[in-house]
Formats: structure tokens, C-alpha cells, sequence
């Protein structure tokens, strides 16, 4: 009598174990097919909001918290200094316009004189070609008495005087093209004045700090009156029109997970509101305790008694998020179903 409630216990015994055994086995092939992880991160990109110049903060156009849009005004500075600069640069290039206006008149008159002294030249010498042919001319009829000895010393007189004047002529006429000059010089300096003139431009345009994408300001606490540092973050811009999850995985979950791979993300502020999107990248290294990556994120195991598996990150592109659900740094669990599973 006592043998049968024993066999009877130890079929009961069987079949509860073989019930949670396949149970284990179940629950470890959906984890199998669908990696999660509680150890995740909602992350969007920002920008450190820094002036490209100095000068005295005279207006704040902008508060904590607020959305603006790309190229809405964020800080005014102050633009006195900068419109200053401005006109002193166009007062610069107006002044070597107005000098390369009148050396150029000048050059064109220079290049006149050069002219009408070449042509004075010319003239000397057919007046030297006309001495020399009469000198020569003369000079077999002296002997016979066709002309006298001091008409042959007239022409020969007539022809150094044309030799003498055409010598200097020809002087005269190097110096005067050695004295016609060019704007070329005036011309360089112009190009560096246009220059200083568009950058005091650029400048004073850099007096408004505009945002360079639609965004969230954070970390604002000044006030008018600060003076801007060029290159010192003022204040941060969260970047609004691309969230993230960065999830944390097991290295031996990796090859389950691939890119574009749909996956579902709770935050512990609104654990019954998922939030859906896609695997956008895996991380391809981090950081370890035995060799360092420069640039690499770490990833930290604590445990030192077993081997533990290392974590890798993955970046899943959330889908649309209504505006006001996520905010930087929100804890955040993740689900991916790899493609081709259920």
C-alpha cells in the first residue's frame, strides 16, 4: 500500500522537472532570439554654444529649456566696437580706390609724354639722316669748286648739331618711360583692404549668435553684461530632431543583433510607454582594463572571480519620440528582435 503513493510522487516529481526544464529552455531561447538589456541611455547630440568673438553680452535672447529654431538669434553682443571696424575698413578701401583712380590718370598722362617724346626722337633722326646725306653730298664738290670749303663746314656743323639733339632726345625719352608708373602695388594693397573689410563684416555679423540647428538650450546661467570669450561655451544646444538609445549589450549577444534590426525601448520614467526605432550601428571596441583605445567608451566589469563578458554599445535610432517624452541621460531598457525571428 505504501509503494503506491511513492511512485505516484515520483511521477509527479519527473514531470515538474522536465515541465521547468523545457520552460528554461524556452525562456533561454526567446532571450536567444530577443537580446535585451535594463542597461541602456536615452542620448541626442548637442553643441556647446561658444562666441567666435569678444565683446559685452547686451542681450539674451533666449531662456532655459526653451526650443528655438535653426538661425533663431541666441545672443546678442555688444556691435558698436565691430560697426566701427566696418567703417574704417570701408573708409580704407574707398581711399586706395580713389588713389588708383588718379594714378592711373597720371599714368596716362605719363604714357603721353613718353609718346611725344619717342616721336621727338623720330623727327631727330631724319633731321641726322638729312645732315648726313647733305654733308655727303657736298663733301666731293669742294674739290672741284662747285661749292666752298665753308659750306661743307655748315653741313658739317648742321650734322653734329642733329646728332647732339638727338642724343638728348633719346635721354629724355628714356626718362620718360622710366617715369610712367602702374597701379599694380595700389592694386595688392586694395585686394588686402577688401579682405579686412569683408572679415570686420563677417564680425559684426558674429555679434548675434544664431543656433545651428532646432533645438533645446540647457545650461544657460548669465546674465547681460558678461563679457564673451571667443571659443568659451556659453551654454549647450541639444540637437531635438534625432533621438537615441544607447543600449548596452553582452558581448556573446552581438551576433543576434544586426544593423536595421527593430527594436523597442521602455525608460524607467514611463516603463508602460514603449518607444520603437532601429539599430543604427554597434560598437566596434571599447576600453579594458588590459589595453587602451584612445576614444573608446568604457564599459566597466566588476566582477573579478568569473570571467565576466565584456559590454559593447549599441545605437538604436528611435522613431519619431513625441518631443517632451525623453530627455538626455534617462535610463532606458531595450529590446531588439533580430530580423528573420519571432
Amino acid at each position: 500500500m505504501s509503494s503506491g503513493p511513492t511512485l505516484r510522487g515520483k511521477i509527479i516529481a519527473a514531470t515538474c522537472i522536465c515541465a521547468a526544464l523545457v520552460l528554461c529552455f524556452a525562456v533561454l531561447v526567446a532571450i536567444d532570439r530577443r537580446p535585451r538589456t535594463h542597461d541602456g541611455r536615452v542620448f541626442a547630440y548637442s553643441a556647446a554654444m561658444a562666441s567666435e568673438i569678444n565683446g559685452r553680452i547686451v542681450r539674451i535672447l533666449v531662456r532655459n529649456e526653451e526650443r528655438v529654431s535653426k538661425g533663431a538669434p541666441l545672443i546678442q553682443i555688444d556691435p558698436v566696437p565691430y560697426e566701427m571696424q566696418l567703417r574704417q575698413a570701408r573708409a580704407q578701401v574707398a581711399a586706395l580706390k580713389a588713389q588708383i583712380a588718379l594714378t592711373g590718370r597720371q599714368v596716362t598722362s605719363q604714357g603721353s609724354g613718353a609718346q611725344a617724346a619717342e616721336n621727338q626722337v623720330q623727327k631727330a633722326r631724319e633731321m641726322l639722316t638729312n645732315a648726313q646725306d647733305t654733308r655727303r653730298r657736298l663733301e666731293p664738290l669742294v674739290g672741284p669748286g662747285y661749292v666752298t670749303q665753308q659750306q661743307l663746314d655748315d653741313a658739317r656743323t648742321n650734322e653734329a648739331s642733329a646728332l647732339a639733339s638727338l642724343n638728348a632726345l633719346i635721354k629724355n625719352a628714356a626718362q620718360a618711360h622710366e617715369a610712367v608708373g602702374d597701379t599694380e602695388s595700389l592694386q595688392a594693397q586694395l585686394a588686402g583692404a577688401e579682405a579686412s573689410e569683408a572679415l570686420a563684416a563677417r564680425n559684426l555679423d558674429l555679434t548675434t549668435l544664431r543656433a545651428p540647428f532646432d533645438g533645446v538650450v540647457v545650461g544657460l546661467g548669465i546674465a547681460e553684461g558678461t563679457f564673451a570669450l571667443s571659443g568659451r561655451p556659453i551654454f549647450s544646444l541639444i540637437k531635438s530632431d534625432a533621438w537615441y538609445a544607447i543600449a548596452d549589450f553582452r558581448e556573446t549577444e552581438l551576433p543576434r543583433i544586426a544593423v536595421g534590426d527593430p527594436a523597442t525601448v521602455w525608460t524607467m520614467a514611463q516603463s508602460d510607454r514603449p518607444f520603437y526605432g532601429r539599430v543604427e550601428s554597434l560598437g566596434t571596441g571599447v576600453e579594458s582594463t588590459d589595453q587602451d583605445g584612445p576614444g573608446l567608451p568604457k564599459v566597466g566589469r566588476d566582477l573579478n572571480w568569473v570571467v565576466v563578458a565584456q559590454r559593447f554599445p549599441v545605437w538604436i535610432r528611435l522613431d519619431n519620440p513625441p518631443a517632451d517624452a525623453l530627455h538626455v541621460g534617462m535610463t532606458a531598457s531595450v529590446k531588439v528582435r533580430h530580423v528573420g525571428t519571432r
